[in-house]
């Protein structure tokens, strides 16, 4: 595969996982597990990954960065407490930045470039990206989860970040940063209702079962049952980026266990075009 989403990824960020010395016992796996694939993705060389989290929100437009590079640091707003300031550095794509922005404009959507070196990452992009690649191999583009957009929107956005890739020839990781299941309740160890933790299992099965469209076909169901994330808008944006690689196979992994966080499921799945 020479340009594309050729890997996409989906993996937990929550504020207590992003220091080691803060992990609670029932999540130090999963955050193994985030490390596990992150070496897993390094040895396949990316050109480029392209996070999508749900802390990263925008009310109207599409905002992809277009910054040669990423260098700040990184303050949770709702967690100051855990990360209050850890610094970053990573390298950005400029040219496929803006090809981004091109393809999705070209589908009908309002978007803008976020070319301001001031901008500073949220914690749920700090917090995979520095345990997936903490040595900044791997340039980063950021694109939101868009209030205004609805799933099916998200989805088509997925598809024009496929193109994009493909006419740049950049082989990408698409990364969504997100919880499955997402009815938050106060104390961390909660974890989601029986039945939406079953709804979790069928849809983590149906991505590791290489089922991409299927996945799709019953998301909005499913989105709406477990209260998924931002109403599920950056899984339906990595689901729009898989169905657009054409991958007829996938070789799918699970990294770690499912695990909870204040009532929410969390999961590390890649999905990987088949050679």
């Amino acid at each position: 595969m020479e340009g594309g989403i050729y890997r996409g990824i989906i993996v937990p960020h929550a504020p207590r996982m992003g220091k080691p010395e803060l992990v609670p016992d029932f999540q130090k796996d999963i955050v193994a597990g985030i490390a596990a694939m992150g070496e897993d993705i390094r040895a396949d060389k990316p050109d480029v990954m392209i996070g999508c989290a749900t802390h990263q929100v925008s009310t109207f437009n599409w905002i992809v960065s277009t910054v040669p590079g990423h260098k700040n640091r990184c303050v949770a707003m709702e967690a100051p407490d855990m990360i209050s300031g850890e610094p970053y550095h990573y390298k950005g794509d400029p040219e496929l930045g803006l090809a981004i922005r091109s393809e999705i404009e070209a589908g009908g959507f309002p978007c803008v470039e976020n070319a301001t070196p001031h901008y500073t990452w949220d914690y749920g992009t700090w917090v995979p990206v520095h345990y997936m690649d903490p040595e900044g191999a791997i340039p980063i583009i950021i694109v939101p989860v868009v209030q205004a957009a609805d799933l099916k929107e998200s989805y088509n956005v997925g598809e024009a970040i496929d193109r994009a890739c493909r006419k740049t020839g950049r082989r990408a990781v698409f990364a969504a940063s997100t919880a499955l299941a997402h009815h938050l309740v106060r104390g961390p160890a909660e974890w989601p209702t029986e039945e939406r933790r079953a709804a979790d299992r069928v849809f983590i099965k149906l991505l590791l079962d290489g089922e991409i469209e299927a996945a799709w076909s019953g998301f909005e169901d499913y989105a709406r049952l477990v209260v998924a994330e931002m109403g599920g808008r950056a899984l339906a944006t990595l689901l729009g980026g898989l169905a657009a690689s054409q991958g007829r196979n996938f070789d799918t992994a699970q990294f770690g266990p499912y695990a909870q966080s204040s009532g929410s499921g969390n999961v590390n799945l890649s999905m990987k075009v088949a050679a």
